[in-house]
């Protein structure tokens, strides 16, 4: 239940165990994301790969944004196979409290600029 209160109350459950609980949002990504066996889990995805590899880059910049720390977020692209198909990546970055995460108009506003977007108009955003 503390989970969904606080994914739902911040966007991520780290943001009010780390808020409320004090919790170290880079101690927990060692304990817990470092530690999941995503090997085990995570197989390339030829047909994401041919999806992605078949977007016109002379017309779009893909650009990856995740709540993930960098750590987690670069391993499952890297397992995925899907890694060198990104410009970048911009993640929650677990080290600058408070933590700043989708859905917070501010990481978009990140992501925009570290990618380089000459207006947010020209953006398009793909959950998944």
């Amino acid at each position: 239940m503390l989970h969904q209160k606080y994914y739902k109350e911040y966007g991520l459950a780290i943001e009010g165990l780390a808020r409320h609980h004090k919790i170290d949002p880079l101690e927990f990504n060692r304990e817990v994301d470092d530690a999941l066996p995503l090997d085990q889990i995570l197989k390339p995805d030829p047909k994401l790969r041919k999806l992605l590899n078949d977007i016109d880059r002379s017309k779009v910049k893909l650009w990856l944004l995740t709540n993930a720390y960098i750590n987690h977020a670069k391993r499952v692209v890297k397992l995925l196979q899907v890694d060198d198909l990104f410009e970048g990546l911009t993640y929650c970055d677990y080290g600058h409290q408070p933590l700043i995460c989708k859905p917070r108009q501010e990481i978009y506003e990140k992501a925009e600029i570290e990618a380089g977007a000459p207006s947010s108009r020209q953006c398009y955003f793909i959950g998944m």
